[in-house]
C-alpha cells in the first residue's frame, strides 16, 4: 500500500506596500502594508493603527506645553503609496490615522483638564489653618 502525501506548496509572499504618511522630503513615519493585512475591512484598521503606533512620533504633551497647539492640530499633509492600491489600503490607512489623532486630542484634553485642575488648587482659598481644628 502507498500513501500519497499532499503537496504543500508554498504560499506565495504577499508584496509589502510602503505607506508614507506626510511629505516624502520630511515624513511623519513610513510603514508597509499588505493584502492580507487589509483583506478584512475592520481588521485592516486595526493592524494599519498598530502598525502605526509603531513607528510614528507624536509631539510630546505636558503640562508646560499643553496650550501651545490647538485639539487635534495634527495635520498629515500627504498619504503616499509605493504602487497603486485598492480602496482597503487607503482605508485601513485613514481610519487609523483617524483614531491616532482621537487618541491624540484626548490626550491633550485630559492634560488641559489637568493643568486647569494644578492651577486652581495653587490659587484657591487658602485659610489660615489655627481657625481649623
Amino acid at each position: 500500500r502507498t500513501f500519497r502525501l499532499p503537496v504543500l506548496l508554498p504560499r506565495l509572499h504577499k508584496a509589502m506596500v510602503k505607506v508614507t504618511v506626510g511629505k516624502p522630503e520630511d515624513p511623519w513615519c513610513e510603514f508597509e502594508l499588505n493584502e492580507e493585512d487589509v483583506e478584512d475591512w475592520k481588521k485592516g484598521v486595526d493592524i494599519a493603527e498598530e502598525k502605526l503606533k509603531e513607528v510614528i512620533q507624536l509631539p510630546p504633551i505636558t503640562l508646560d506645553n499643553c496650550h501651545e497647539r490647538e485639539d487635534g492640530d495634527l495635520q498629515w499633509d500627504e498619504i503616499t503609496f509605493e504602487e497603486e492600491v485598492n480602496g482597503k489600503y487607503w482605508h485601513a490607512t485613514i481610519m487609523a490615522l483617524h483614531r491616532i489623532r482621537e487618541d491624540f486630542v484626548k490626550k491633550q484634553r485630559k492634560m488641559k483638564h489637568l493643568d486647569w485642575y494644578m492651577t486652581m488648587k495653587k490659587t484657591s482659598d487658602k485659610r489660615n489653618a489655627k481657625y481649623y481644628v
